[in-house]
């Protein structure tokens, strides 16, 4: 008598346990199809060399913000500093900026001016034209979008964990932090007295290590809790074509 309900009482325990073992399943099964599917959509990476001391920048910086937060691209603005000389050093500006336009120059055969848009490191123009941009940015010109960096925020750095998983043979990869948006009242130069507004601005880029598949890195900045940050992937091939990107937004 002792017994009889004990057995009663386990086949029911035995059912849920399974029930839930079968949710269980389907649960992680949910989460590795939504993770693949992540990684086969496509996205279309566009990089705007540009300047605060460019007067002739100003409308592709707008066109650049218009895209911005487009699903299936992503948008990059790097400052170049050779025209720092003019009156306004950029404060965004970098040499090494200069020095990765200049690579793609001698890889696309084109100049070095500003403003000039990028698409997927394989097709340059200039950047204030608009319905170029449109086109140049389609399904099939899509890359690999990789799954999101995570980020961590802190008072001296942005730490985040990636993945390369689904990037195709690359030959390097770089990890960006971005400032979202922000406006600058520019003193001097050719932009005198405008507030100029830039969108997705690159701020630091690193190489990450070509031998792990993911990893943990870190960016040194003294953190504004007032700016969205955002960390963008980039992997490119040796002749600076972009075969996989992905990018995550902290704010």
């Amino acid at each position: 008598m002792i017994f009889k309900p004990m057995v009663r009482i386990t086949v029911p325990i035995l059912s849920l346990l399974l029930a839930f073992s079968i949710l269980a399943f389907q649960h992680i099964d949910h989460v590795e199809q939504s993770n693949e599917k992540q990684i086969q959509n496509g996205v279309n990476v566009v990089e705007l060399f540009t300047s605060q001391g460019c007067s002739s920048c100003p409308p592709a910086d707008a066109l650049l913000a218009q895209i911005k937060d487009d699903e299936n691209v992503i948008a990059l603005s790097y400052h170049v500093d050779y025209w720092n000389y003019l009156g306004w050093k950029d404060p965004y500006s970098d040499k090494a900026y200069s020095a990765y336009q200049r690579s793609y120059a001698k890889e696309l055969n084109s100049g070095v001016y500003t403003p000039q848009m990028v698409v997927n490191g394989s097709k340059e123009f200039v950047g204030s034209r608009e319905s170029t941009l449109k086109s140049s940015i389609n399904k099939k010109s899509m890359v690999t979008a990789l799954n999101a960096p995570v980020i961590v925020k802190g008072s001296k750095s942005i730490d985040f964990t990636y993945s390369m998983d689904g990037a195709k043979k690359y030959d390097k990869a770089y990890a960006l932090l971005l400032i979202d948006d922000e406006t600058t009242a520019v003193a001097k130069g050719e932009n005198a007295r405008k507030k100029l507004r830039n969108t997705n601005v690159v701020i630091q880029r690193v190489e990450l290590d070509k031998k792990a598949s993911n990893g943990k890195q870190s960016f040194k900045v003294d953190v504004n809790n007032k700016t969205n940050y955002k960390v963008a992937i980039i992997a490119q091939d040796k002749d600076l074509a972009v075969v996989a990107a992905g990018i995550s937004t902290l704010e």
